[in-house]
């Protein structure tokens, strides 16, 4: 038993392509969010908007820009994925 625990305890798990994938769409997804929440932001302070209301309008941006369907979107794809590399005879 030991030895089965200290063989399974030692394997090195690598980064999966899909894991890659969203790893990737994640960040693109943020820098999109973050640079539209900043060119708000000096819009809102040219405009002559308070400091902390072109702040809170500045969050606000950033959180909506977030995908509320990126699970949903993960779930399908990767259900899409498996049924089409079930199908597939890839030695």
């Amino acid at each position: 038993m030991g030895r089965i625990a200290n063989l399974a305890s030692g394997l090195e798990v690598g980064e999966t392509p899909i894991a890659r994938e969203i790893a990737h769409f994640i960040h693109i997804i943020t820098a999109v969010a973050v640079m539209l929440g900043v060119s708000f932001f000096i819009i809102a302070f040219i405009l002559d908007y308070h400091w902390l209301d072109a702040v809170i309008f500045l969050i606000g941006i950033i959180v909506a820009n977030v995908p509320e369907g990126l699970l949903a979107t993960v779930t399908v794809s990767t259900g899409s994925i498996s049924g089409s590399r079930s199908s597939c005879s890839c030695g």
